[in-house]
């Protein structure tokens, strides 16, 4: 008689600024249990600590299996060798803290894997999401910050170490106005602080003003959206200096690495084809190096707001298959020459 096989259980860990997610799965696109909680900054890392360990214990008690490996996509830079986060912009305490250790040690789970966010985000799309098939997949996160990521078949481009893809710390100076880096344009924090600076300008009747009921501290990202869409002037001049900035970004970021498939994720991205996806594609297409036209295309995410959990549980699950890279094309593993390893295992 044959034995059915039990799929191994790994937690996926993501730690932002706003949100705190666990999950438990099997690393193969599928989530068995999650878990989300609001992260209260005031309460700096260990108070967050303080969550996992709560949530964590809560996902046990209701039968889910014990992980045998965690992944933690992390809302900052981190040193991935050493398992140590580099700093948190957002929320303080996180400074030369060795989460990977804190992991094992609170958590019980020896195998570590820990990696920035939005690398982890890129990793979940290219691996079950709108990068599957395709290779090299250059993913950004445009939020309340801009992160990017670079996945070279089905893996994190790490560089030297310390992290890659920073397209939102990249310098844009063709806009007519002093050089700023891009998520100082493009971000939905800048986009609502300019809807907030011009807010007061002499237009008291504009849309603007009347979509935030009079209270400049209501406009946000999605409120100049919604100006623009309703011919604010002033909206749509900032969103157009965003998506020109964005567009001219990926122009530079396209020549150096020429991917196949460019992702945009993030809340930002949700503002849709007409006001975000079609003028960042048209300026992209004005600045790209001409023989590149045409070898790639941009599209949105497709795992919303799991998509860091997907990834995390991924880099769990390859802690226990560390010789083998997965096929982005297929359910298969290829060894680093890229022979099957199935095909290998049946020789043997």
């Amino acid at each position: 008689m044959e034995m059915s096989m039990v799929r191994p259980a790994y937690l996926g860990i993501e730690i932002g600024g706003t949100k705190l997610q666990l999950a438990i799965g099997p690393g193969d696109g599928s989530i068995s249990s999650i878990e989300r909680r609001a992260i209260r900054p005031e309460a700096g890392a260990v108070g967050i600590l303080d969550q996992i360990r709560e949530v964590f214990a809560g996902l046990l008690s209701r039968g889910q299996a014990r992980p045998i490996a965690v992944g933690i996509g992390f809302g900052g830079p981190v040193d991935t060798d050493r398992g140590l986060v580099v700093k948190s912009h957002q929320v303080q305490g996180w400074d030369g803290f060795p989460l990977a250790d804190w992991a094992r040690s609170t958590l019980g789970i020896n195998r570590v894997a820990l990696q920035n966010d939005a690398d982890t985000a890129g990793l979940g799309e290219a691996r079950f999401g709108a990068g599957r098939g395709c290779s090299p997949v250059f993913y950004v996160t445009i939020g309340s910050g801009i992160g990017g990521g670079l996945i070279l078949d089905g893996r994190i481009y790490r560089g030297s170490g310390l992290g890659a893809a920073e397209i939102g710390h990249l310098w844009v100076d063709e806009l007519g106005q002093p050089a700023k880096i891009l998520e100082s344009i493009a971000s939905g924090w800048s986009l609502g602080a300019a809807g907030r600076a011009v807010f007061e300008d002499g237009m008291k009747e504009g849309p603007l003003e009347s979509l935030a009921g009079g209270d400049r501290s209501k406009v946000d990202a999605k409120l100049v959206a919604l100006a623009a869409e309703q011919r604010d002037a002033r909206a749509i001049t900032i969103l157009s200096t965003a998506t020109r900035a964005l567009g001219r970004s990926l122009a530079h970021m396209v020549t150096l690495l020429a991917p196949r498939r460019i992702i945009l994720g993030g809340g930002v991205s949700l503002l849709g084809e007409s006001l975000w996806f079609g003028p960042i594609r048209d300026e992209l297409e004005r600045r790209v190096f001409p023989p590149y036209r045409g070898t790639f295309d941009v599209v949105p995410a497709l795992l919303g707001e799991e998509v860091v959990l997907h990834g995390a549980l991924a880099l769990a699950r390859d802690l226990l298959e560390p010789a083998k890279i997965r096929d982005p094309t297929s359910e298969s593993f290829l060894t680093p020459d890229g022979q099957d390893a199935q095909t290998i295992n049946r020789i043997a």
